[in-house]
């Protein structure tokens, strides 16, 4: 039997998702309560959508297999279900990040898998999503010669209670079971920062600000593409002044505010950054990190005993290297794999 995770006392419950299909669950669930009519139809078409099929804070519960008091809990109370501390900036000062506790990121983690992910990002999004990244980022802007780089300011606290509850509501949850998964996701009335719910959560929200800036760039034939909270523009000629003006309006319109501070524009004859990379004729870091990676694994190749801790480290640094560059990258790679193999 199943412990909870704040008190140690023992659920009643079953054990996490032990249901093997939406029938089985629904009739799990009718010995637990009665459904409206309305509930056992919003049921089926979750269902249908292969959505887990919630439709109370109860079923929640039943299907983690835990006691509804620790859902409510969770919800209500959030500040026990977290730890929180400060991280320094690269840029100074410090970021708080708060992280959720066993038992509370194991439920976010569900609804980021089972529920959140289930609705396709564009193409143009490419941070905290799946099989795309940095260099996908970059790509889309190759060809072009002047860039546009904007930072948005506090992008997870920036989103609100009430624009987290809309997400939930569009995938068809009803008021009550998106109120309850919008509290299991949020810290004080916004995403926090440390959530694995908060970056997919973060960037579902700021949909609708993106539509409005992609309408504004297909009429003028400018390229678009954001990583999480850094947005890059880029074409072949200047941009217009009263472009960026224009696009701070949508983003502000939307409740989120640009970083002015971290505003970048670049061109010719200049190093063009996108998301930390270099864009110019292809997509690579600029050179003095390319020569410390190159030193790195050099040192790695000849002095294999100096770098046994550090295996996972240079595995690491090898992907990021095969994401630009797959013949130098596989090579990084069989160095990382020798170590410790000796």
């Amino acid at each position: 039997m199943n412990q909870s995770p704040s008190t140690g006392r023992a659920l009643v419950l079953p054990p996490l998702i032990s249901y093997g299909s939406p029938a089985e669950f629904k009739e799990a669930l009718l010995t637990y309560a009665r459904l409206s009519t309305q509930e056992l139809e919003t049921f089926q078409k979750l269902s249908e959508a292969r959505l887990p099929p919630l439709v109370s804070p109860t079923s929640l519960a039943l299907l983690l297999g835990v006691s509804p008091k620790l859902v409510s809990a969770m919800s209500l109370f959030p500040r026990k279900y977290y730890r929180a501390f400060n991280v320094r900036k690269r840029s100074g000062g410090n970021r708080r990040i708060l992280a959720p506790r066993t038992y509370l990121k194991v439920v976010q983690k569900f609804i980021l898998r089972r529920i959140l992910e289930q609705k396709p990002l564009p193409h143009f999004v490419t941070g905290f999503v799946r099989s795309r990244g940095i260099v996908n980022n970059a790509s889309m802007h190759l060809g072009s010669t002047h860039f546009l780089n904007i930072d948005l300011k506090d992008f997870f606290t920036s989103v609100r209670n009430p624009q987290v509850l809309k997400v939930f509501r569009s995938f068809g949850y009803p008021p009550a079971m998106a109120n309850t998964l919008t509290r299991l996701c949020t810290y004080e009335g916004c995403l926090p920062q440390g959530a694995p719910t908060s970056p997919y959560l973060a960037n579902l929200a700021f949909l609708t600000a993106d539509a409005g800036i992609v309408r504004m760039c297909d009429r003028l034939n400018i390229k678009y593409s954001r990583y999480a909270d850094d947005l890059t523009f880029s074409r072949r000629k200047p941009f217009a002044d009263m472009f960026l003006n224009e696009v701070e309006r949508v983003i502000i319109r939307h409740g989120f505010e640009v970083n002015r501070r971290k505003t970048r524009y670049s061109g010719p004859g200049q190093a063009n950054y996108v998301t930390g990379l270099v864009v110019s004729t292809k997509i690579q870091p600029e050179r003095s990190q390319r020569r410390l990676l190159r030193a790195m694994f050099h040192n790695a190749y000849s002095h294999p005993e100096r770098f046994g801790g550090r295996k996972s480290e240079l595995e690491g640094w090898a992907s990021y290297v095969n994401a630009y560059d797959r013949r130098l990258g596989k090579r990084y790679l069989a160095i990382a794999r020798s170590i410790g193999t000796a």
